[in-house]
């Protein structure tokens, strides 16, 4: 009986330790730290979930901060297989996603939900194949739209007349330049002390930007239009997934696409809107709202930017109207 024991335990083990030996590990990086908001509602729950039905399957070592990548080489570190899943924003990519970098024309998306569910069946639909064929996106997003915060009320919102904004996309500085404001390049790290300091008047970006830089400490205004947004995505260069034991491949499909992107431009909706109620609760803030009049004679005037991004990209002009009608079926409810 002992013996038989013995035996047995040792078949045990060793069947564990072939299905361990199985199990395909991929590093799954998201540089920045683990407890921003995007990492605790969205990337680690992603990754413990395939965790947990991928066991002896499928593991994701998932690597937060900016040790192994940050928002400039994440897209080389994939590429050299340094990581095998990892997280970035395609506005930093200037020039490699040319059709994608549609999310930054001004009045053009809406919110993220609907956006990146969107932005996800625009990339289904092979509109987009030509600049994702090294690469298998896993989520997508359209951050939340970017707007205009100010250090002090204007003397008017009908244009941004005099004001010194700082921008993070070449597409903003041409859109404020025909309001009439003049772009910054202040880094963002930076944002804070300029707008302490005066060096700029106020900037166009998100409201997710105010928790993580905390903005509502140097602006007083904030006038809520749509002025473009980047997007972003998870993903693995399509060698690496066409590599995948079939086993592991087929968890990886069953856990990705448009449910997960989703639940991202969701998470971001959340991070922007609670950023947006505490300025509203704060006395000293004033948020604004344009009235549709406002909004036709601003869509007006930088209508030109559109034009010339369409110009540049000669499949742009498609890909737009195929996005608007998509965007227009999910805010549907289809």
């Amino acid at each position: 009986m002992r013996s038989w024991k013995i035996a047995l335990f040792g078949a045990v083990w060793l069947s564990a330790a072939v299905a361990h030996a199985d199990e395909t590990t991929l590093v799954f990086a998201t540089d920045g730290p683990p407890n921003t908001h995007v990492a605790v509602r969205v990337f680690h729950p992603w990754a413990d979930h395939l965790n947990a039905v991928g066991k002896g399957v499928l593991k994701l070592d998932i690597r937060d901060g900016l040790v192994i990548v940050n928002p400039t080489n994440f897209y080389n570190r994939v590429m050299d297989d340094v990581v095998q899943i990892v997280w970035g924003s395609i506005g930093n990519l200037a020039g490699t996603f040319p059709l994608s970098e549609f999310s930054a024309l001004p009045f053009q998306g809406e919110n993220s939900e609907n956006s990146s569910v969107a932005f996800w069946r625009l990339y289904k639909s092979g509109l987009l194949d030509s600049e994702f064929k090294d690469v298998v996106p896993l989520m997508m997003i359209i951050y939340p739209q970017a707007e205009v915060h100010l250090a002090k009320p204007p003397k008017s919102i009908e244009t941004l007349n005099g004001l010194r904004l700082m921008v993070v996309a070449k597409t903003a500085a041409e859109f404020i330049t025909d309001l009439g404001g003049s772009p910054s390049s202040v880094p963002l790290p930076d944002l804070y002390g300029g707008l302490q300091r005066g060096l700029v008047d106020g900037t166009v970006i998100a409201w997710t930007a105010f928790q993580p830089y905390k903005l509502g400490e140097v602006t007083t205004y904030h006038y809520e239009t749509q002025l473009g947004a980047s997007s972003g995505m998870v993903f693995m260069t399509r060698k690496r997934y066409d590599a995948l034991p079939p086993e592991a491949r087929k968890l990886i499909d069953e856990n990705s696409g448009e449910a997960e992107s989703r639940t991202l431009g969701k998470a971001w909706d959340e991070v922007a809107e609670e950023a947006r109620q505490l300025a509203k609760s704060d006395p000293k803030q004033t948020v604004v709202t344009p009235t549709p009049e406002q909004t036709v004679k601003w869509k007006a005037t930088v209508q030109p930017v559109t034009d010339g991004w369409i110009q540049k990209n000669p499949a742009g002009a498609k890909v737009l109207a195929r996005f608007r009608e998509i965007l227009t079926d999910v805010k549907a409810g289809h």
